[in-house]
């Protein structure tokens, strides 16, 4: 594959991923459990983003090859950790999918009363899909260009919602108390989950010593403005217990300040926003099972280099096949969203650990990289990675034995997969 993605192309592709949908659903949800004080919650979750935004800036100008954060992980840490935290991924990209694909439907639905919200989440995944099977660059051009549209609209809210937003509305400030607030840390980390992906598409990034810490950046700045802005005007303007029950909370907020013309406009910006980021799932999922080819783990006939083409095609199938069954399951969004952000955790946990190897397990490889973090501050960003990702993930699976015991099962089942694969290669060697 070739370097594609520029620093307008990569950025455009974090900030539609990062965004997308869940901004426009999940702090109205969010906002029904904790209160006003869904604004925290949103600013503690950037701070696990970014320690996430610098073990991607550093491993993907370590590693700047499609899938890098597989890489990385195989020789930092080891093949089964790097297998294991793909596997985790690619269940995370599916389930994030289907989280967005409602998303979109909830928003098409609204817009366009006559086409059912489950049929237009089952036809965004079927149309970006199918789009993802040509090349990325066309794709780029029209994601600019739908990111452009949703952040003039987000702009447009929250300028709006400065002059509506009322003290009265944020109080009482955590009517739940601080537990709540900080049990929903996690489903909103979901927001924040996608900083890592542009380790997965590093072998289509150009100049990516530069490139990837330069956008890491301007999407970091971009996404925390854009959400703790957002929070506040919402939970400002509307009570919260009402936030709680509308399905396209957004869209009627900008009713109330600009009326049905500009609903209709944050409606289509909504759309766009949930496209974008189905589309950018499929695109590093895709990438994933193209790494995992490439090191053996997965047939040949998904890396596009073993079949001749350009494109990883058969990557793309099985992704848009799993996310289609993924929606079939019917979880509610909230589910989704804390499954998506503790696997991420997880792999977040695994690239700090990565980090603190740089040193002593590729030091040639971090001498002649062009962007490197000094030895005493990767301990630090290694270190901390791994333990506010391990103590958030406690939160999760003590919330919930059914969330343990499915996760211990999907693990064993890739741990399982692993070992029957190495076992077959080394037979054949």
């Amino acid at each position: 594959m070739t370097r594609e993605f520029g620093l307008i192309g990569v950025v455009v592709t974090l900030v539609g991923y990062v965004i997308g949908a869940s901004i426009f659903i999940l702090p109205g949800q969010l906002a029904g459990s904790v209160g006003p004080a869904v604004i925290v919650s949103y600013a503690l979750a950037a701070v696990i983003a970014l320690f996430a935004c610098v073990s991607a800036a550093q491993l993907g100008s370590l590693y700047p090859r499609t899938g890098a954060g597989y890489v990385a992980i195989t020789k930092l840490v080891s093949p089964l950790g790097a297998f294991i935290t793909i596997w985790l991924m690619l269940a995370a990209y599916v389930f994030a999918i289907a989280l967005i694909a409602n998303g979109f439907g909830e928003y098409f639905n609204v817009l366009i009363p006559a086409v059912d919200a489950k049929v237009a989440a089952y036809g965004v995944v079927l149309l970006f899909g199918a789009l993802n099977l040509g090349g990325a660059a066309n794709l780029v051009r029209v994601q600019s260009l739908i990111v452009l549209l949703f952040m003039i609209a987000l702009v447009a809210v929250c300028v709006g919602g400065m002059f509506t937003a009322e003290a009265v509305n944020l109080e009482p400030f955590m009517p739940g108390g601080i537990n709540p607030v900080v049990l929903a840390v996690v489903p909103a980390f979901f927001s924040y989950g996608g900083f890592m992906v542009v380790m997965e598409m590093a072998g289509e990034i150009k100049n990516p010593a530069r490139t990837i810490p330069l956008a890491l950046g301007i999407s970091f700045v971009v996404v925390l403005l854009t959400y703790i802005t957002l929070s506040f005007v919402l939970v400002g303007t509307i009570n919260w217990e009402e936030l709680a029950t509308q399905s396209a909370p957004v869209s009627r907020f900008a009713e109330a300040i600009y009326g049905s013309a500009g609903a209709t406009f944050i409606t289509i910006a909504a759309v766009g926003a949930a496209a974008t980021s189905v589309n950018a799932l499929v695109l590093v999922a895709s990438r994933d099972i193209v790494a995992l080819s490439e090191s053996g783990l997965f047939s040949a006939r998904f890396n596009p280099e073993s079949t001749g083409t350009q494109h990883p095609t058969a990557a793309v199938l099985v992704i848009t096949g799993f996310a289609i069954v993924s929606l079939m399951l019917g979880q509610t969004v909230m589910e989704y969203a804390v499954w998506v952000s503790a696997i991420t955790l997880i792999y977040q946990a695994i690239a700090g650990v990565a980090l603190l190897f740089i040193t002593s397990r590729a030091a040639e490889a971090y001498e002649q990289s062009k962007f490197k973090i000094s030895s005493g501050w990767l301990k630090f960003w290694g270190a901390g990675s791994v333990l506010i990702s391990l103590a958030f993930l406690f939160l999760v699976f003590q919330d919930s034995q059914g969330r343990t015991v499915g996760a211990l099962i999907y693990l064993a089942v890739g741990v399982a997969y692993y070992v029957i694969q190495t076992r077959s290669k080394f037979g054949q060697d």
